[in-house]
């Protein structure tokens, strides 16, 4: 299970990007897992990119997280890129 060690974003009035970075309980000695985060003009409005070159799959545990956060923030401040609410649907 991991937990969220690190959330970093910039924006401007359109674009935005960043890293998220977590701890993972059970490898203490492992480097955190980290994912990129950058704006793309397309759903769903950013991509990410996991530091880890094996680690590229969606269904990586770090992906994963890093997609759910960026979901949950896009969709209660879409203005920050210049969107608009009904570009992002509540679950």
């Amino acid at each position: 299970m991991l937990q969220l060690l690190s959330l970093t974003l910039a924006y401007d009035d359109a674009r935005f990007f960043g890293a998220v970075m977590f701890t993972d309980p059970d490898h203490t000695g492992a480097p955190p897992p980290t994912v990129l985060i950058d704006n793309v003009d397309e759903p769903p409005w950013f991509r990410l990119t996991n530091v880890d070159p094996h680690g590229q799959d969606p269904a990586v545990l770090a992906m994963v997280e890093a997609d759910r956060i960026m979901r949950f923030l896009l969709r209660y401040t879409p203005e920050r890129i210049g969107r608009t609410g009904a570009e992002f649907p509540q679950p």
